[in-house]
């Protein structure tokens, strides 16, 4: 072979080699040997790719990678998101999105309308976290809402990120839960009726999602912190976090919310909505301390109860800031004096209302299913911020059933004026 031949052999050689990698690449990212001893027991961490890498659908590798059962799992970076349909946890395992990494929704998959991305049933000690560094962006968990929207897709309000059905230690942080048909997570009752246990959500970005940020139908010892919840619009509620159980069986106890943000959501920042529980349910414990709602287009902070038999118990609210919200910055509805009592302390609610009439700072509805009076509500330390020529507090009492058990004291600033009001003087007319 002439040296121009032999050149010319190589050339071809070496722009194969060029040219095949981007689905060699794919292939040689498995590794069986690996594989076998997760499985045989012998290696606990394990990346997702040792099962392979498809840019398209990516399901099959990781729900083996997950049913391995390694403890340690670790969804590796590629050069494109891992494309998945609905998946299934298990127990005793922890999940890690590398750094950048995204965990994508297939496009035009998710039909049935309780499809959800990643899923625990009655699982225990999982963990499911980002690996962040410094400011770079922690890693994605995404959905299609729009598509989910659309005609092409039949109305569903449960196409969640990450659901938890009575799961025990739970771990979620340092991730982005975007663009879900449902709830960016979603923590319920198991099959059993049990409640999820010792659950923490730290460090999420719940950004833009159909239904809520978080939905909390049955939790005890939860803890919620340092999580921006935010965008949400799509199908009511539409709120930051909503704590709203199913039936009377179902928990709302030691929930704890710390230093938390919600914004810009089509409903409340904060719900609390225990109409399903009664006087048998157990006692409802909320401390929502240090948190701010910003900018939601209805009420703050939103209790409502149920009116005939409702549930006892105490949401507590602590250092808390509500600031342009389009409603009430605290409203409360048929919670009766002798049910849940309302303990709020050094707070600031500013301008909230500013373009509804009918709403104050404070708002209460009255009972309307019986004589029972409303009420039940503590004041210490809160401030209101408002320049609107109108009552600071609002009752909107129809069967005239009247309040009770309202106590403390509200600073109210307006006009570059501050006045100290007692609420039992204020009340009473006095």
């Amino acid at each position: 072979m002439t040296a121009i031949g032999r050149m010319r052999s190589l050339g071809v050689a070496w722009c194969c080699l060029v040219c095949l990698p981007i689905h060699a690449a794919a292939q040689d990212l498995a590794q069986p040997q690996l594989v076998r001893e997760v499985l045989a027991g012998t290696r606990d961490e394990a990346r997702v790719s040792w099962w392979g890498f498809d840019a398209e659908d990516s399901t099959r590798f990781l729900q083996d990678a997950i049913q391995s059962k390694a403890r340690k799992l670790i969804i590796d970076r590629q050069a494109t998101p891992w494309i998945t349909r609905p998946l299934t946890g298990v127990s005793n395992q922890e999940i890690i999105l590398e750094e950048g990494v995204e965990l994508v929704a297939k496009k035009g998959d998710f039909r049935a309308k309780g499809d959800c991305l990643l899923s625990f049933r009655g699982c225990e000690n999982v963990t499911i976290r980002g690996e962040k560094k410094g400011s770079a962006k922690p890693a994605r968990i995404r959905m299609h809402k729009k598509d989910y929207q659309s005609d092409a897709y039949e109305k569903s309000e449960w196409r969640h990120g990450l659901v938890f059905l009575g799961c025990r230690r739970v771990l979620v942080r340092d991730l982005a839960i975007e663009e879900t048909g449902g709830d960016g997570i979603y923590l319920g009752a198991g099959p059993n009726k049990n409640p999820n246990l010792d659950v923490v959500i730290r460090r999420v970005d719940c950004n833009r999602n159909h239904r809520q940020g978080i939905s909390v139908i049955s939790a005890e010892n939860l803890l919620i912190e340092d999580c921006l919840l935010r965008n949400t619009q799509g199908t009511a509620p539409e709120s930051g976090v909503d704590f709203e159980p199913n039936n009377p069986y179902d928990l709302l106890v030691n929930c704890i919310m710390r230093n938390c943000v919600a914004e810009n959501n089509a409903g409340r920042g904060y719900e609390i909505c225990p109409q399903s529980m009664n006087s048998g349910s157990k006692p409802v414990s909320i401390h929502l301390d240090k948190c701010v709602s910003r900018k939601n287009k209805l009420h703050g902070i939103h209790l409502c109860s149920a009116q005939k038999d409702p549930p006892g118990g105490l949401l507590r609210i602590t250092h808390f800031l509500s600031e342009e919200d389009g409603m009430a910055g605290l409203s409360v509805q048929f919670n009766p004096y002798d049910a849940i009592r309302i303990e709020m302390e050094d707070t600031v609610i500013r301008d909230s209302a500013q373009e509804d009439s009918f709403f104050a700072p404070i708002y209460v509805q009255g009972i309307e299913s019986d004589d029972r009076p409303t009420g039940n509500l503590h004041f210490k330390r809160v401030t209101i911020k408002d320049d609107k020529d109108r009552p600071f507090f609002k009752i909107n009492d129809r069967k005239g059933n009247g309040l009770r058990d309202i106590t403390g004291e509200i600073v109210l600033e307006r006009g570059g004026r501050k006045e100290t009001i007692k609420m039992e003087t204020w009340l009473s007319g006095g």
